[in-house]
């Protein structure tokens, strides 16, 4: 398991993956644009940020908690 600190950006795509339809929501919750999502995703965002990164996984991975239970 990775530390809490540390996040990859397949990581992260691979929750948004299993959000796809969701990403507006989750773009406006996590404060990141549907664009830049849809194109971190595709591809076109090389160096994504580690910033947004640890954001973007930081909700993606509550909001999934708050699912499961």
């Amino acid at each position: 398991m990775a530390h809490k600190d540390s996040v990859s950006a397949s990581e992260v795509k691979e929750l948004l993956y299993s959000r796809r339809g969701e990403w507006p929501t989750v773009a406006a919750e996590a404060k990141v644009s549907y664009s830049w999502i849809s194109k971190f995703v595709n591809g076109h965002i090389p160096n994504p940020g580690y910033e947004t990164l640890l954001a973007l996984r930081n909700h993606l991975a509550a909001s999934q908690k708050k699912q499961e239970a």
